[in-house]
């Protein structure tokens, strides 16, 4: 399937757990103009997120949700490789730390980005990501017992973002949406 679709700029196989590594690597080999891609539930590796991050460096989304073998390794290739990056959903990947929000703050154009699940992030981390992505307007947080994110920052950064967003008004926005 990959070898015919050369073109292909999006790809979406959520919750399929019998996606492999090789699967990935082969799509990423062949489907380098990818700027999409889903792969929420899937039993990938890092060695399939790497191949990725070097074969579609036009990458804008990627959706790794509850991919529990994503490790920093996966995060940092994706990180320094993918510079066009707007979107990545990293919910539930136990494994992510602190390392991967730092090689995160080199995406400029990072907008949006899903670290809910991942436990091992803390404040000063999250914080600094905030700091260096300017454009980043939405993230979602560890929220769970087990998370090393306190209230403060949560509010700290609640009023960071919302105010990134205040020079655009509300219609405009539905504007926006009805006709892009």
């Amino acid at each position: 399937l990959a070898s015919s679709c050369k073109q292909l700029e999006l790809g979406c196989y959520s919750d399929s757990p019998s996606i492999t590594d090789e699967a990935v690597v082969v799509l990423a080999s062949e489907c380098k103009q990818l700027k999409t891609l889903i792969l929420h539930s899937s039993a990938i590796t890092d060695a399939a997120v790497v191949a990725l991050a070097s074969k579609c460096t036009k990458l804008e989304s990627l959706g790794l949700n509850s991919c529990y073998n994503i490790t920093d390794a996966a995060v940092k290739a994706v990180a320094s490789r993918c510079k066009k990056l707007t979107d990545l959903d990293l919910m539930y990947s136990p494994t992510i730390t602190d390392e991967a929000l730092a090689a995160l703050s080199s995406c400029k154009k990072l907008r949006y980005l899903n670290v809910e699940g991942c436990d091992n992030i803390t404040d000063a981390a999250v914080m600094a990501l905030v700091s260096a992505c300017k454009e980043l307007v939405w993230l979602d947080l560890p929220n769970d017992e087990d998370s090393h994110i306190t209230g403060a920052t949560i509010t700290n950064i609640r009023n960071i973002l919302e105010a990134r967003w205040a020079p655009t008004k509300p219609h405009e926005l539905l504007a926006k949406a009805r006709w892009a």
